[in-house]
Order: structure tokens, then C-alpha cells, then sequence
């Protein structure tokens, strides 16, 4: 059985669809990428995911339960931990308070096991020497780190990962993308939004295109770079592999809407 399910979902904003009669499953422990243009859809689909959203038609099932009408803080509980494009950390707060809070509220953990927890995290993300320091004097790739571990605080079975390679240098993109595929040595399930696609490539044995809400390429990452139809979204034209991550990376930079 998957562990998660879209069934025609389709959501709209005002007279605009973002998301289109969208099906969607995905296993126990799957790594799924997905790219697009800006506008595609795929961070709506996260909200629709998660719980920041809810679809005008059509259903979200989780472990075989259906989520759809569920808020995000059950959904949750439930296991489906997110982050977010541009990271959203209690500034005021130091790294290890923000990450305290995540396991209390997320995994429900309390006392000693949540501090135990807490301390767990920060030394798998690398932020142990920053955990004193307030959040908002963190940089990019800290930020980044701290946003994972926050996501992660809650436990979850499913992670989604929204652009946590955007902006950083290669050095840096390459440390993030050791830490997600650590992730997934645990069997966790990933769905990674990235306009990188060399990061999502080197970890994810599935891709999915979307464009105006609707898939457009699914399968291995050379079958959907491959596609015709994928090359046609990006570029309106045939091309290279390597063209096509250019334009991947150009269509959806950070900070860009998606």
C-alpha cells in the first residue's frame, strides 16, 4: 500500500488553477524529486500535502487514511514533516530552542527525552557548535540545517523538502545533500522540490515535471530529462540534458514562486 495518495486533486485560487485533477502515489520510503517552471504548482502541492492547504476537489490519503480535511499540526503528528523555500526559524530563539520546540510540538516529547532528542538532532545536522547562538544571526546553509532538523524534530515518515539546496554554494549544496541522503538511509519517505537537479539526480530514484498543475514526466530522472515533453515545458524546444538543468535552475531560482 502507499504511504501516500492524491486522487484528482485539484486547487484554485480565485480563477487560477494551480493544481489540476493531480493523482499521485508514493511508497514507504520512496526518494521522489520534482521540478518545473515557476508557477508549475509544486509548492502548492506541498500545501495541499501538508496541510497548509486544502484542495477545492479531490482527496489526500495518508497510510491509508484520508487527511484531506485535516490540519497541518495533525497532519504532523500523523508524520508528514516539511520545509520550507525561505526558512522560517524562531530568530530570537537560539538553534537549540528552536529545535526544542519542534520536538516538543511535533513528536509530543517532553523533559529529558526531548532534550535528548533535541541534542540528537543538532549534532546529526552539524549545528552543535551554533546551538547557543540565536537563529537569526545563522547563514544560508546553517539556516538551511536548521530548517531540516526542525522538519525532522517531528519524527516524520514522510519528509518534504522544499528548494534546501537553493543559494548554495557547490561546496555547501554538496555537505545539505550528504545530510538528505543520510535521511533516507533511515527509510524515510522524500519528496524533494529542487531547481538543482545535479542534487536531486545524485539522490532521488524517481522524478516527476510539473507544469500548469498537472504532470507532465514521470519516471527515472534520464527517462523524464529526456522527455520531449518535459524539454518542451522548460526550453519549447528539443535539447540537451545539460540545457535542460540550465533551464530548470534559471525557471526556478530561489526565491522565485512555484
Amino acid at each position: 500500500m502507499s504511504l501516500l495518495e492524491l486522487d484528482q486533486v485539484t486547487k484554485r485560487f480565485g480563477e487560477v488553477t494551480i493544481v489540476e485533477d493531480l493523482s499521485l502515489d508514493v511508497a514507504a520510503g520512496e526518494a521522489l524529486g520534482i521540478v518545473g517552471p515557476n508557477g508549475a504548482g509544486k509548492t502548492s502541492l506541498f500545501g495541499v500535502i501538508s496541510g497548509d492547504l486544502f484542495p477545492d476537489r479531490g482527496a489526500v490519503r495518508f497510510d491509508g487514511r484520508d487527511i484531506t480535511w485535516l490540519d497541518a499540526a495533525v497532519r504532523c503528528r500523523l508524520g508528514i514533516g516539511r520545509t520550507y523555500q525561505v526558512p522560517r526559524p524562531f530568530e530570537s530563539m537560539t538553534v537549540f530552542e528552536n529545535v526544542l520546540v519542534a520536538v516538543q510540538q511535533g513528536a509530543g516529547e517532553r523533559r529529558q527525552a526531548s532534550f535528548a532528542g533535541g541534542s540528537s538532532l543538532l549534532e546529526r545536522t552539524g549545528l552543535c557548535p551554533a546551538a547557543n547562538e540565536p537563529a537569526g544571526r545563522l547563514g544560508l546553509l546553517s539556516r538551511k540545517r536548521l530548517e531540516v532538523a526542525r522538519a525532522l524534530a517531528s519524527r516524520p515518515r514522510l519528509l518534504l523538502l522544499d528548494e534546501v539546496a537553493g543559494g548554495l554554494t557547490e561546496p555547501e549544496m554538496a555537505q545539505l545533500v550528504g545530510l538528505v541522503e543520510s535521511v533516507r538511509a533511515d527509510g524515510l519517505a522524500v519528496i524533494w522540490i529542487e531547481h538543482v537537479v545535479g542534487a536531486l539526480t545524485s539522490t532521488v530514484a524517481r522524478l516527476i515535471c510539473l507544469a500548469g498543475g498537472s504532470i507532465v514526466g514521470d519516471g527515472t530522472p534520464d527517462e523524464v530529462l529526456s522527455s520531449s515533453a518535459v524539454k518542451e515545458v522548460f526550453l519549447g524546444t528539443e535539447a540537451t540534458a545539460e540545457s535542460l538543468a540550465e533551464a530548470c535552475a534559471a525557471a526556478d531560482g530561489p526565491g522565485g514562486p512555484s
